[in-house]
Order: structure tokens, then C-alpha cells, then sequence
């Protein structure tokens, strides 16, 4: 999926002859329906809006949409408008399934980016006008590299990359991950490091691996 996130090329099966009316709707749209113009650099934005949607739409049909032939190109983003909502309600809901028994083990990263950074995204996320926008930076370090996700797929990634980590870290009782974190820095509060790849490295040193 890397680069679905990104607006900056367009989908090879539509023109800009396509794309652009597209882009004038939204820009209608954003404008409330007042004959006023956008600038080049807001015509942008909503460009990047109109190939985000559409190839998520692309994503989500498994390509399936984009085999057909003769798909025009308003019912191709309307698609992916409706999978970009989709997106953002199955996030919210592993969120909020997580948050009760999350525990970022008093590294402040992890629960800057989590707690306190996460429902900022919910709470300004456009996913009309702006649904590449990330919001966030999402400082807390994954495993998996995200880089090349956007918007709210790089949100979604982010939350199930934390699930994972979270119920790897749970197999351990509490003290010891904090014991082997602390182990490995003193002051692992403040880190801007992964847990889990912390305490996998701690736990192959013989005097700490346990039964």
C-alpha cells in the first residue's frame, strides 16, 4: 500500500481532464457554493484531496475498481471517500478498545503520541478537504515503517502497530518490562525509543531471560 498516502501523482487510468472538474466541485464546495475562486495552492490541496479518495477507493476494492473499464472518475473518489470514513470509524473503534488496558509503561513518547496526540487527529481530521493531511507527527518510533502513509492510513497503521506491541509487551508482567527497560536507560521515560525492540534486545542477554 505504500503510497496511497501520497497526492502527488495521479492515478494512471484518469487525465487531468478527469480530475480537474473533480477538483472544481470540491473547491465549490469548500467555498460554499460562492462565486469565488481558490488559489493555485488550495487547488493543489484539493487536488491531493480528490487522488488520496480515489486511490484508496482503488485499495479498498482490492484494484478491483480500477480493472473495470469505463469507471468515472466521480464515482472512483466518492468510493474512496466513503472507504476514507470507513478508515477513520475502524481506527476509532480499535482506539477505543485499546485505551482502557493501554499502558505506555511511563515512557512519555508513547503516551504523548497515543493519549494525548491521537484524539487530536480525530478531533481536526478533514476527510472531505483534506484526507492526506496526517495531522500528527506520530514521534513514538514503530517497528514497521510507515513513511510512505498519509492521512488516515498512516494513522491506522500507527494504532495497529501499537496493538500489536501492546500484546507483546502484556505477555510480561509489568515490573519486568519496566526492570528491562530501565535496565537498558536510566531515564527510559524520556527516550524517544521502540519498547518492544528494547525489551526483545534485553531479553537475549542470558541474565535476563526468564521462563
Amino acid at each position: 500500500m505504500t503510497g496511497l498516502g501520497r497526492g502527488e501523482d495521479r492515478p494512471p487510468m484518469y487525465g487531468m481532464e478527469e480530475l480537474v472538474p473533480l477538483v472544481g466541485k470540491l473547491a465549490d464546495r469548500y467555498n460554499g457554493y460562492e462565486d469565488t475562486s481558490v488559489t493555485y495552492e488550495k487547488a493543489q490541496q484539493l487536488m491531493g484531496a480528490v487522488l488520496y479518495c480515489i486511490r484508496e477507493a482503488m485499495w479498498a476494492g482490492g484494484n478491483a475498481m480500477a480493472s473495470r473499464e469505463k469507471v468515472p472518475a466521480q464515482q472512483m473518489y466518492e468510493a474512496g471517500l466513503k472507504a476514507v470514513e470507513e478508515k477513520v470509524k475502524k481506527a476509532l473503534e480499535i482506539y477505543n478498545e485499546m485505551m482502557p488496558e493501554f499502558d505506555s509503561y511511563g515512557n512519555r513518547c508513547l503516551y504523548d503520541t497515543f493519549v494525548k496526540g491521537l484524539p487530536e487527529f480525530f478531533k481536526w481530521y478533514d476527510m472531505r478537504f483534506y484526507p492526506q493531511d496526517t495531522i500528527l507527527t506520530l514521534d513514538y518510533p514503530l517497528l514497521k515503517d510507515i513513511s510512505g502513509y498519509t492521512g488516515i492510513d498512516a494513522v491506522y497503521e500507527f494504532i495497529v502497530c501499537i496493538k500489536k506491541e501492546q500484546h507483546f509487551l502484556k505477555k510480561f508482567s509489568r515490573d519486568y518490562v519496566i526492570g528491562l527497560l530501565r535496565e537498558y536507560c536510566g531515564e527510559y521515560e524520556e527516550m524517544v525509543e521502540n519498547l518492544s525492540e528494547i525489551v526483545m534486545r534485553m531479553r537475549r542477554q542470558p541474565d535476563n531471560i526468564v521462563d
